[in-house]
């Protein structure tokens, strides 16, 4: 199982342009702050129509959530997910390149979550 400690290290692996925003704060004992940090890369690229770099982030966060702890599945779920699903898209093929993206481990929730957000 993944643990918290892990995380901020497996991010920089996946991804090194989070690097710097990594180490602004002891990120190792913040969770949280790590997840908003992926969180907000992966809003950037999808706003920017960077699909490549929000697969890579998506399959990322979905190692998280299917191999870490319930503490970093937590934090997967209460930030990425509804970051995500409340993400305003600017058209259908957006949408369905998003949709195709999202790791089956928390598809339905995403999905879920994206229905909520947008036609509640």
């Amino acid at each position: 199982m993944i643990n918290q400690f892990e995380v901020p290290a497996l991010i920089e692996d996946a991804i090194p342009q989070l690097g710097k925003a990594l180490h602004q704060f002891p990120s190792i004992f913040h969770i949280y702050e790590t997840m908003q940090c992926l969180r907000n890369f992966l809003l950037q690229q999808l706003r920017n129509k960077n699909y490549n770099l929000l697969e890579k982030g998506l399959r990322l966060a979905g190692r998280l959530y299917d191999r870490g702890n319930p503490l970093v599945r937590k934090a997967v779920a209460d930030i990425i997910l509804p970051g995500l699903s409340r993400e305003k898209l600017p058209d259908n093929i957006s949408q369905i390149k998003l949709y195709s993206l999202i790791p089956a481990s928390f598809y339905n929730q995403f999905i879920q979550l994206h229905l909520n957000a947008n036609h509640g």
